[in-house]
């Protein structure tokens, strides 16, 4: 990075600490709430960063984010497992630290940029120049111009999502943003310059797109993770022991600590925005990655990007896997060294230094404390490489295994549903896809295609994989990262993993298979065009990244209507918890998988009872009769749970759009139940929207009669 470069960013900070100060000495909540999430999220990694010697911007990016946001998870789990709760403190500590390496960063920079003009000196060279000096940045402007259309159609169109998905209510000019950064993309490889700023914003241009448009997470799990941050804030801590999100809390601490330090009241908003930071950090640690094997730039952003548009199989919203995946590829990164792929293979396997060494252990601690599987699929990856010689010393896969297994040992008690003997060894169950004994219709088209595309998209990049095994160069690099893409089958073989294995196999697969593709010998496979080879080269290159852009589009959001929990629903959720009595229960009339419940702290007091733990559904025939359904229902909810306090039901859109998309029963059907739940007198509501209600029993006993 340029002196230049590294002052403009140490003063960004600058600013953040500056607007953190006022926030809190003005007691201006809004500007208190941007400025110290930006500085905890984004920043806090950046002062250590410039303190480090001169690095390619990429590398700086992503040492900077990612050892920020290891140092929030690792500072919130101590405070949480420890139960010394004291986010204001640590924030002053951590101000004060930031100030110290900042401050001598900066001068740093100034002292540098002040020794490049000179006579004689010149500027570091950038892997990711624009051009010359004094030529147009069109492709910031392209990228700048594209997000800038995506935000304000999407803006145009905020609302509930619609059966068909996002995209198919967005306007022309949204449609125009995507051509651009698209168009941005293909036009920087033709000219030879960095595609990373358009590849980057269209690795995340969805996901954005979603909250901006939404308002609210993309995915309904995401406010079960959010209760257990509110749990932590309340409680002062974890409840170790009660569920396996408590138990592995890492994120959700950190979060806790930002949002605490802030003075945000619903982390849902933290929710809402998590993919559009964490999409593109995916794509740039895979990018990084990429080039500890490809010493071509564009390549790298290439295999960095498909690994980041293809991953729509496990959709990426505010979870542990999230973080995880990032962290496994860093510490991979880290594993394999900071030199460009050398010629000679005795030069391949540089041993890591004790500074390496000590990264990947505190990377290693941060991957044990936040998610159950990512350490062990991070650590079959890096077993492979150090049988092919790449990885030294041989025991450094140690340092990111001893502490996953000693954190799960502390937790072994909320193990037992991961951990089934009889699913060792059975591959073939273990990686079957979820299955749905309750559903009475057939899965909807829509679900096949989203699943289904993403799917194939991957497939097509493993036979690319394969021909750069078949008539690229067989070395030890090439084959250790096909048998790194075939690690991930460790874990199907060990547990079903929630019947979710196989979505997590593809995830970890995918980043090596991307490397593979991406030294794809298209030159090569040109030739025989002659001189219009170039011209064909870019055509093609055209039609792959439209494609891919075009599955990431449909794969994101074409399930939108019954993943995304509309506000109306999460509000309806929170008032349950907020208002019912410990012991309460609240009956679900359909899938529990679409309802955001455990969004608050008080999750552990109350029940949440399904409509597949009362019997399954009715029958779904012409013959359907809503009445009798609802009346069953509640009789069978009053009588077989019993806590102590209230009853209560929602009713709600999306729990219908999700029992119609895959198989349960139908959409009409499930507003006929609604209305059934309305018409009957015995329900009071207690909140009412347009999309969701929530009702409560009047008199239980006479319900049991």
């Amino acid at each position: 990075m340029a002196p230049a470069l590294r002052l403009g960013v140490a003063a960004v900070v600058w600013l953040t600490l500056l607007a953190v100060g006022i926030g809190f000495a003005a007691d201006l909540l809004v500007l208190r709430q941007a400025s110290a999430t930006v500085f905890l999220l984004l920043e806090l990694g950046v002062a250590p960063a410039l303190l480090a010697r001169p690095m390619r911007a990429s590398r700086f990016a992503l040492v900077a984010l990612v050892s920020g946001l290891s140092a929030v998870v690792l500072t919130g789990i101590t405070m949480a497992a420890s139960h010394v709760w004291q986010p204001g403190w640590l924030m002053v500590a951590v101000v004060v630290a930031t100030v110290v390496m900042l401050s001598i960063g900066t001068v740093r920079a100034v002292r540098d940029l002040r020794a490049t003009r000179l006579p004689g000196s010149a500027d570091d060279h950038e892997e990711a120049r624009g051009g010359s000096a004094g030529e147009l940045p069109w492709a910031a402007l392209g990228t700048v111009v594209g997000l800038a259309l995506v935000v304000v159609a999407s803006y145009l169109v905020r609302g509930d999502p619609s059966r068909g998905g996002l995209f198919s209510v967005e306007g022309p000019l949204w449609w125009l943003g995507l051509a651009v950064l698209a168009a941005t993309t293909v036009a920087a490889y033709a000219t030879r310059r960095s595609p990373a700023l358009p590849l980057l914003a269209m690795s995340g241009v969805v996901v954005l797109s979603q909250a901006v448009a939404y308002g609210t997470p993309t995915m309904v799990s995401a406010a079960r993770h959010v209760g257990v941050v509110d749990s932590i804030r309340v409680n002062g801590g974890t409840t170790t022991g009660v569920d396996i999100f408590q138990s592995w809390a890492g994120l959700f601490s950190g979060v806790a600590w930002v949002a605490d330090v802030a003075g945000i009241r619903d982390v849902m908003v933290i929710a809402t925005w998590w993919p559009v930071m964490i999409t593109p950090l995916i794509g740039l640690a895979a990018t990084v990655l990429a080039r500890r094997f490809i010493g071509h730039d564009g390549r790298a952003w290439f295999a960095g990007a498909l690994f980041a548009l293809t991953i729509t199989l496990n959709t990426i919203y505010f979870s542990p896997q999230s973080l995880g995946t990032v962290l496994a590829l860093c510490v991979a990164a880290l594993a394999l060294g900071a030199r460009l792929p050398a010629t000679s293979t005795r030069d391949l396997s540089g041993r890591v230094g004790p500074l390496r060494l000590a990264a990947i252990l505190g990377l290693g601690c941060t991957l044990a404390v936040t998610h159950q599987i990512s350490p062990y699929l991070a650590v079959a990856a890096l077993v492979v490489f150090v049988v092919f010689g790449l990885v030294r010393p041989w025991w450094l896969p140690v340092l990111v295994l001893v502490p996953a297994v000693g954190w799960a040992v502390a937790n072994r008690s909320v193990l037992g549903t991961f951990l089934i003997p009889s699913a060792f060894g059975n591959v073939f169950d273990n990686a079957a896809p979820p299955s749905r004994p309750d559903a009475t219709l057939g899965t909807s088209v829509t679900n096949l295609i989203a699943f289904g595309t993403p799917a194939a998209l991957l497939v097509l990049i493993g036979l690319a994989a394969l021909v750069v095994l078949l008539v690229g160069p067989r070395d030890r690099r090439t084959w250790a990262l096909v048998l790194a893409a075939a690690s991930p089958v460790s874990l199907i073989i060990a547990t079903n993993y929630g019947a979710e294995g196989i979505f997590r196999v593809t995830l970890f697969a995918a980043p090596w298979l991307c490397i593979l593709a991406a030294q794809l010998p298209y030159e090569r496979l040109l030739r025989p065009f002659g001189d219009r080879a170039r011209q064909v080269g870019v055509g093609l290159l055209a039609v792959v990244v439209v494609l891919v852009l075009a599955v990431n589009v449909y794969g994101n959001t074409a399930l939108d209507w019954n993943r995304v929990a509309s506000k109306d629903t999460t509000l309806a959720t929170e008032a349950f918890e907020e208002q019912a009595a410990p012991g309460s229960a609240l009956l679900i009339p359909g899938n529990g998988n679409a309802t955001p419940g455990g969004r608050t702290a008080n999750y552990l007091q109350l029940q949440y009872v399904t409509r597949e733990a009362l019997g399954g559904y009715a029958d779904t025939s012409d013959s359907y009769d809503a009445v009798a359904d609802e009346r069953q229902l509640t009789s069978k909810f009053v009588t077989g749970w019993t806590g102590g306090g209230d009853y209560y039901v929602l009713v709600s859109d999306v729990m219908g759009a999700y029992d119609e998309r895959y198989g349960f029963q139908s959409y009409d059907d499930f507003e006929e139940l609604s209305a059934a739940f309305a018409a009957d007198g015995r329900w009071e509501a207690v909140t009412t929207s347009p999309t969701a209600t929530l009702y409560v029993l009047s008199d239980p006993d006479a319900a049991r009669g």
